[in-house]
């Protein structure tokens, strides 16, 4: 094997450990998370609107169906990404040089495109008359 194969492999294995640790501490996180909510639900319903008290899956059920309902479904980049920041910004948005179009537009306007309107108008007006 060369390094660069060494390399990849060692790359490979790098960024799969870090998916599941990555997954791993999302699913410490979301059964804590449970936890939290069980607490929560147990220590204020049921003395204020007299509902039964839930269980850890119960409570589990409710932080998922809430991410379902309520998350973002990836529209966003990041979680700390503002929604604003995902639009695209076509004013700003730098032409593309395969796009010939949108190259020789203004220069095509300036010599023949106010002509081709007067034109139009005139046209029409003399449909109208």
């Amino acid at each position: 094997m060369n390094v660069h194969c060494n390399f990849c492999i060692t790359k490979t294995r790098h960024v799969l450990v870090q998916i599941l640790y990555g997954l791993l501490l999302a699913l410490l996180l979301g059964l804590a998370f449970g936890f939290f909510v069980q607490a929560l639900w147990n220590a204020l319903l049921p003395d204020l609107w007299g509902w039964k008290a839930i269980t850890y899956w119960q409570s589990v059920g409710l932080v998922i169906l809430s991410r379902l309902i309520f998350g973002s479904h990836g529209y966003h980049k990041s979680p700390l990404q503002p929604a604003a920041a995902c639009k695209v910004n076509f004013a700003k948005k730098e032409v593309d040089s395969s796009d010939h179009q949108d190259l020789y537009y203004e220069t095509w306007w300036q010599e023949e495109g106010k002509y081709s309107l007067e034109r139009f108008m005139s046209r029409l007006q003399d449909k109208e008359k």
